[in-house]
């Protein structure tokens, strides 16, 4: 029986929401699982001064002041880089956990060293569906991405852990030293699909990734602080790199003529800001296509 109870480090995001920050910090405070250390990662925004009070106000929670926003990625990993856990647990200000959330993650990473990423439940906190219990992609000529029950009621469908292909970076639980050796999330994603891509380089790994049914958490419906300009940037731009790191080389040229020409076509015709967000997207993939084929190399299997 082992005498070491692992260490997690609980790594909260934080962006300009003052307001829930304090209910999510509290209920990783909460917990039953009692070995945490408590990171609290601050993207600078007008509200940083406010954020540091919560924080001061709750003793023995961390608080990394970034200068400047980092974007999900650049903040995550500097909470991981600053983690002295035997496990890290990623989530954000917007998410709220049960009680017994990191212990059942616990619980099942000890049993299972096989699993690289685990993550539960996450349910929407008005509507309580459930937003995302993991997911699956394809990097097909089409892309696909599914999060598994989305938008169902919670029937008792999902009972026992189960594989999955990828999780949500708002709830990410993993070994710290294999975060570690991935060096977290891919920064230059900033944020969208930042979660997905590091799920392709776990498994690439040959490590699988689990959804413990029984780890719950709640994320409250938000306002998102970027415009659809900069939503469509992210997304666009990840989504091409995110191919040319992991996808096979027979279904790019099809991926890149219907979501590269021809969404620069639709978009010009329906949209003249996504259109130009489009192009800066189409920039940026050329401007550091050297870098993500020389990694793609790391990435692809024999």
């Amino acid at each position: 029986m082992k005498s070491h109870t692992p260490r997690v480090s609980v790594v909260i995001l934080s962006h300009d929401r003052p307001g829930l920050l304090p209910r999510a910090l509290d209920s990783v405070l909460a917990q039953t699982y009692a070995n945490l250390e408590v990171i609290v990662v601050d993207n600078r925004s007008r509200s940083s001064e406010e954020i540091a009070r919560v924080v001061a106000a709750r003793p023995g929670v961390r608080l990394i002041s970034n200068r400047e926003n980092l974007g999900f990625t650049g903040g995550m990993n500097r909470g991981i880089e600053a983690a002295a856990g035997d496990y890290v647990y990623c989530t954000n200000d917007d998410v709220v956990v049960e009680r017994d959330c990191v212990e059942r993650l616990v619980e099942y990473a000890e049993r299972h060293p096989e699993a690289g990423l685990l993550t539960g439940i996450m349910y929407d906190d008005d509507r309580r569906t459930i937003l995302c219990a993991g997911g699956e992609f394809h990097l097909k000529a089409v892309y696909r991405r599914t999060f598994y029950g989305n938008g169902e009621r919670d029937t008792g469908q999902f009972n026992e852990p189960f594989r999955a292909t990828c999780v949500d970076g708002a709830m990410t639980f993993a070994p710290l030293r294999l975060m570690r050796a991935l060096k977290g999330f891919r920064e230059d994603f900033f944020i969208y699909v930042d979660s997905i891509e590091l799920s392709a380089r776990v498994l690439k790994l040959g490590y699988q990734i689990v959804v413990v049914p029984r780890a719950r958490a709640y994320v409250h419906n938000a306002p998102h602080v970027f415009t659809s300009e900069g939503i469509a940037f992210h997304k666009i731009k990840n989504l091409f790199a995110f191919y040319l790191l992991h996808a096979r080389a027979r279904v790019l040229p099809e991926f890149f003529l219907r979501y590269g020409v021809l969404g620069l076509v639709r978009a010009l015709r329906s949209n003249r800001k996504i259109f130009v967000q489009t192009l800066r997207a189409w920039a940026w993939v050329i401007a550091r296509a050297p870098v993500l084929l020389r990694e793609r190399r790391q990435w692809t299997r024999p």
